[in-house]
């Protein structure tokens, strides 16, 4: 077995792409980074990473170690956050697309705290495809779709549909716009992540004359939010997550079209058993969250 040292060393430098980063995250200097690898080398009989001037890259066998070192790595800290979180049966562990996350779930953790104060959070959030629900790697998850392998029928939090908001700054630059046939093919605020959304939904309000292929592309979803806001144009978000925005102002709704083919968002639970009470509880706390809104928005 190599030892612990080398394996966290080329781990993080292989996820980096780059010993200086490595070095930083681990607490030593990059020298020592390139030591440990070298000896893992030695050790596996193997070259990890092509070495170029100023930069380096995995090789073929280097890219598939790391994705199971990686893989390795996070299960442990998995367990071991479990292990440490068992004494405790109202520290849940929670997941939760970071749109969710960061537009709808954590600025209502205040009230979540006021409610509930003895439940406690570790909470995931990430982009992309929900996880699979596997045992004991989440207590309660909150999923844009239904999740693989989940063995627990889910509650729905609310619909996925997408609306087209702006900012206020946007519309007293641009005039008011009253009219799908009005938009500014330039200023269609994109996502690469989710393709085709504006085509979509031109072809819903049968204004095929603007472009769907112009505007301004983002890498996410949250990227294109922040454009938004700021007044650099218009972009297709999910309605329930910028409810608030719409309540405060910050953000406008144009018009009353809406992509509604869009999967639910969905609530899963699925905790070990000391820890039922409470992730049923923070469970009715969300769908009480969701109902509030749906109430304020009639």
């Amino acid at each position: 077995m190599p030892p612990l040292r080398s394996l966290r060393a080329f781990e993080a430098a292989g996820r980096h792409l780059s010993f200086t980063i490595a070095a930083e995250e681990l607490g030593v200097t990059p020298g020592a980074i390139s030591h440990q690898i070298r000896q893992l080398e030695e050790f596996l009989g193997a070259r990890l990473f092509d070495r170029q001037h100023r930069e380096v890259t995995l090789t073929a066998r280097g890219q598939a170690y790391q994705r199971s070192l990686a893989e390795a790595f996070r299960r442990m800290e998995d367990d071991t956050r479990v292990l440490f979180a068992a004494n405790d049966p109202a520290n849940l562990r929670v997941y939760a697309s970071t749109n969710l996350a960061m537009r709808w779930l954590v600025p209502r953790l205040p009230r979540l705290a006021a409610r509930h104060p003895s439940i406690t959070l570790e909470l995931s959030a990430e982009g992309g495809p929900p996880p699979a629900l596997q045992p004991r790697r989440f207590d309660l998850a909150i999923t844009h779709g239904a999740a693989p392998l989940a063995k627990t029928e889910p509650a729905r939090l609310f619909d996925g549909r997408l609306v087209a908001v702006c900012s206020p700054r946007y519309l007293a630059g641009r005039g008011p716009i009253t009219q799908p046939a009005q938009l500014d093919p330039d200023s269609l605020i994109h996502s690469r992540k989710r393709k085709g959304d504006w085509r979509r939904w031109l072809r819903l309000a049968k204004v095929p004359e603007v472009d769907a292929s112009r505007g301004i592309k983002f890498e996410d979803m949250n990227l294109a939010y922040i454009a938004t806001v700021s007044g650099m144009g218009v972009m297709l978000f999910f309605a329930n997550l910028v409810a608030e925005d719409l309540q405060t102002g910050r953000l406008v709704m144009l018009f009353d079209v809406a992509l509604t083919e869009e999967p639910d968002w969905l609530v899963y639970t699925t905790p070990a058993p000391e820890k039922a009470q409470a992730t049923l509880l923070l469970r009715d706390w969300l769908l009480a969250e969701a109902q509030n809104d749906r109430q304020r928005d009639r």
